[in-house]
């Protein structure tokens, strides 16, 4: 059980109540939405580690590590699927739309065609507009 003065609890969190999350690991992460770097609550960066899952939310807005999906669960509410239908699909910060993705050597570009916008993530950087 968390406390109720966990100072994980201080990060703007309100939208994590009651939300659908998918168990997967680092890899498929930082493969399928790289601009998911952190856990929400530790800040921990994405890794792959044998054993270690991550939850992503439903519509891949946040993701969260094992220890904190584990200790949060009940007090958010968290309803956990079983993560064999992940929607991979990144939308566009502007406009919502989902982005067409394009692998070059260690970054994804994705390109949003209704705001001809690109983005591109690092797989060792934070996220960068183009």
């Amino acid at each position: 059980m968390v406390e109720k003065d966990d100072w994980r609890l201080l990060n703007d969190i309100e939208n994590l109540k009651s939300v659908y999350m998918h168990p997967t690991d680092g890899k498929e992460i930082r493969m399928h939405a790289p601009h998911l770097k952190r856990c929400k609550f530790y800040l921990d960066k994405v890794h792959d580690h044998l054993h270690q899952w991550w939850y992503v939310t439903e519509d891949l807005s946040e993701c969260i590590c094992e220890e904190c999906y584990n200790d949060l669960k009940d007090a958010f509410a968290w309803r956990e699927l079983d993560g064999w239908d992940i929607d991979w699909f990144v939308r566009c910060p502007k406009c919502g739309e989902i982005l067409s993705k394009t692998s070059l050597s260690q970054n994804y570009v994705y390109e949003c065609l209704n705001c001809h916008i690109l983005y591109s993530w690092d797989l060792h950087d934070d996220i960068q507009l183009d």
